[in-house]
């Protein structure tokens, strides 16, 4: 049984809101082809996002949401409903929901004078930074008004450089009084006690947007004198590069492949090998980023985060965002022709197996996920796979510690067996 929520139930009037559209399986079982259009009242206006939802398939307690902005004229008490909702239950049986309601209240306008509202406190949580050195800078926020906020956005600015997905993190919603932790993967370029990196926030309450900017003063040690036989950091050293490929279209469940390619850069920088590996990516991906990111980089490794259908396809991006199927056959045609540099790939995408098997016999190492895969435990593996690679274990070694990460946070049984390893005749 799928329920539907929106939040918040309270907006202002003439300011844009967010509105949160939760989708909630209660059932026993897995719904497929789930189809919500939204229906604002007279006097709403949709700005951003669609007001047709679409969700290919979500399992029994799961959750899946998206994000709309809108703006109501006037103050009142207003309804939303769906003149189209409907889904397949676990049974394959087609269900109608016909009469979705949920209330809406639309407070009047806030007075342009009125103080801006909370506020959330920002502090330094890392230590001691190295200048022109990679590092973890990890941020505290907390919620410091007496009301929830989410949309909370942070970005980093200033004399330090951050490392992809880029200088913006997201944080989960907060309460009043609790806080979550960010982390970037940052290079100072000043040295001092106090070296001042801006700090920009964006989050929303009920009555809309607001932003919030500060200086955080960073703690970056003095840079060791050099001798005359001291030699450049890289000299010598050759270093392997992983490709990061991730698509995750508009109208498929959204993916956190940019939070999977954050604990992948983390743990490369982190391990003791961190000066053997370098980190590319191409996000959002269409085929033709694929296929030129493989011809630009030269990657020793490879790694794709996305959608796989059951029949072995994976899902690229077209020009707008949408899904685009891609046949295994193709895809191991393309890969073959980079067998050279390329070692190992991996392919962290549902039912990921019959890709893998067209490539074993080209490359050392393919690994794919054979059935379903969650967000979380894909994520989970890819952190266990860098962090053995990024310490000196080989592929085989560093697929282990990835499988011992699923199953050590499993949500369901045997999800620890989903990732395969495949090697060609003679790989060890």
């Amino acid at each position: 049984m799928i329920k539907v929520s929106i939040e918040p139930q309270q907006l202002a009037a003439g300011r844009d809101c967010e509105l949160r559209i939760r989708f909630s399986n209660e059932g026993p079982g897995t719904c497929t082809d789930v189809i919500f259009r939204l229906g604002l009242p007279p006097g709403f206006f949709l700005l951003r996002g669609r007001d047709r939802i679409k969700i290919p398939e979500l399992g029994s307690g799961a959750t899946w949401a998206q994000d709309v902005t809108v703006r109501a004229r006037k103050a009142g008490n207003f309804t939303v409903t769906s003149e189209n909702f409907s889904y397949r239950n676990e049974y394959g049986t087609p269900v109608r929901v016909p009469d979705f309601r949920a209330g809406l209240t639309v407070t009047p306008a806030l007075p342009a004078s009125q103080p801006v509202g909370p506020d959330l406190d920002v502090t330094l949580a890392s230590g001691v930074l190295a200048p022109d050195e990679w590092d973890v800078l990890r941020i505290r926020v907390r919620n410091a008004s007496l009301s929830p906020l989410r949309g909370i956005t942070l970005t980093v600015d200033g004399p330090v450089r951050i490392a992809p997905p880029g200088p913006q993190a997201k944080l989960p919603p907060l309460a009043a009084g609790q806080e979550a932790e960010v982390a970037f993967i940052a290079c100072p370029t000043e040295a001092g006690n106090s070296v001042p990196a801006q700090v920009h926030l964006a989050y929303r309450d009920g009555s809309g947007t607001r932003s919030q900017n500060g200086v955080m003063p960073l703690k970056v040690r003095s840079p060791p004198a050099e001798t005359a036989w001291t030699a450049p950091r890289d000299a010598g050293v050759e270093r392997d590069t992983v490709l990061f490929l991730a698509a995750s279209p508009t109208d498929m469940c959204l993916l956190r492949s940019d939070l999977e390619m954050r604990g992948i850069r983390e743990e490369l920088q982190l391990g003791k090998f961190r000066e053997r590996f370098r980190l590319e990516s191409a996000v959002a991906a269409r085929l033709k980023d694929i296929g030129q990111a493989l011809a630009q980089y030269d990657p020793r490794i490879v790694h794709f985060s996305g959608h796989g259908g059951r029949d072995g396809s994976l899902y690229v991006e077209s020009e707008y965002g949408s899904s685009v199927p891609a046949a295994p056959e193709g895809l191991a045609r393309l890969f073959r022709l980079h067998a050279k540099t390329v070692d190992c790939v991996i392919v962290n995408a549902c039912y990921s197996l019959r890709l893998a098997e067209a490539m074993r016999r080209d490359f050392d190492y393919v690994i794919a996920m054979q059935t379903k895969i969650v967000d979380d435990a894909a994520i989970n593996f890819s952190i266990g796979f860098y962090q053995g690679l990024a310490n000196g274990d080989p592929v085989p070694l560093a697929f282990e510690r990835g499988a011992s990460f699923v199953q050590a946070l499993a949500v369901g049984p045997d999800e620890h067996t989903t990732p395969v390893l495949l090697s060609r005749d003679g790989a060890r």
